[in-house]
């Protein structure tokens, strides 16, 4: 089926033409009531006339990428397709529009024509699908891919040997049923969410992301508890090879796993080279706005929201492939108490402090040169 001719039948709803005329800036219609079968013809006009860009706005990815992910789905075992009849086509695109935007499953049910819980069981099929088959989309930057990131966090941020930044944010969820301690995801005012831990490289992009453990835990524990905190653990040298983290306060000061100074706020210029802002906080900001469903997912299971989260950021590093989104560094929300301040704490490894003064030290004196030049 054609992609043109698959979106007009699955964006065909209750609409009448105008409502579907704001893809066309330069269209000039007059409303009027109309057959579906006209819907659907003036809605192919009006498709291929889409730009890549008015394309993504809606569906995240490019029509290209869009097709490359359906070939490579086309082979999995969609119950739902078979049930319904429906093609690849349409799973996939209802799906990124599902998880593009905080409609009801109810209303994206409606506007393509079928069942709320054929949405929600296609949507978890693609994200299970989507999360095995491009695992890889998320990786760890090794040899050139790290050499880049490195030199990329010292043009942009001026830090040095910089490999990756972590940030984290809550993503909402029903009580969990397949976790021993639901409490645990649940907040003061009684709402449950997972905690999303992500990495990222000088690009924003995403190097390791982790979306199962409870919003209450710490973020040191949350860290320890994950296959790169372990790693981080083990064999540092092996991960990093003598490159280091940056993270906030809420994390162990280490040589290997940088972060802030506990009084920057009243430190001098120097030593508030490294604060809590966070490019890894810009892109979670940014991965949310393309990815609207992480704000309301509504699932039961924190298998199945981790899912959901994985793919929408695999998706996100296949929407930065063919668009290029400035990545702000956003303040962190620092809601945890400082690692320091635990009741395991500690103030950081001597050569995690050692580290960070020098560090700060050397971005004073690239400071000072730099205003010598410019006097």
């Amino acid at each position: 089926m054609a992609l043109e001719t698959c979106i007009a039948f699955l964006l065909a709803d209750s609409y009448d033409v105008e409502d579907f005329l704001f893809f066309k800036k330069n269209a000039n219609r007059k409303r009027r009531k109309i057959r579906e079968d006209d819907k659907r013809d003036v809605f192919n006009a009006v498709l291929q006339s889409l730009t890549i860009s008015d394309f993504k706005s809606h569906f995240q990815l490019t029509p290209s990428q869009t097709e490359d992910l359906v070939r490579l789905l086309a082979p999995c075992e969609w119950t739902a397709i078979r049930e319904e009849r429906w093609t690849v086509w349409h799973a996939v695109l209802a799906s990124l529009w599902a998880l593009s935007t905080q409609e009801s499953y109810h209303s994206v049910a409606n506007r393509f024509h079928i069942t709320e819980s054929l949405i929600c069981d296609q949507l978890d099929e693609f994200c299970t699908f989507v999360s095995s088959h491009l695992a890889n989309e998320i990786h760890w930057p090794q040899e050139e891919e790290a050499e880049m990131s490195v030199v990329g966090f010292f043009s942009n941020v001026g830090l040095p040997d910089t490999l990756c930044v972590v940030g984290t944010c809550f993503i909402p969820c029903e009580k969990p049923i397949d976790v021993p301690d639901p409490e645990a995801y649940k907040d003061p005012k009684g709402s449950y969410s997972v905690k999303l831990m992500a990495f990222c490289n000088h690009k924003g992009r995403f190097t390791y992301v982790s979306a199962e453990h409870p919003r209450n835990w710490p973020n040191s524990r949350i860290l320890s508890a994950t296959e790169l905190g372990k790693a981080l653990q083990e064999d540092p040298m092996a991960l990093l090879h003598g490159k280091h983290i940056i993270g906030n306060s809420t994390f162990a000061l280490s040589e290997h796993f940088l972060t802030p100074f506990p009084d920057y706020a009243t430190l001098g210029q120097k030593k508030c080279a490294i604060t809590r802002k966070c490019m890894a906080q810009g892109s979670i900001h940014t991965l949310r706005s393309c990815f609207q469903r992480l704000r309301c997912l509504q699932l039961h299971s924190v298998c199945q929201t981790s899912l959901a989260v994985k793919t929408c950021c695999i998706l996100y590093n296949m929407f930065l492939e063919t668009y290029n989104v400035p990545v702000d560094c956003i303040e962190d929300d620092v809601t945890q108490k400082p690692f320091h301040e635990l009741p395991y704490g500690h103030s950081g490894s001597l050569g995690g402090i050692s580290k960070r003064q020098d560090i700060a030290a050397s971005l004073g004196r690239t400071t000072k040169k730099r205003k010598c030049m410019y006097n």
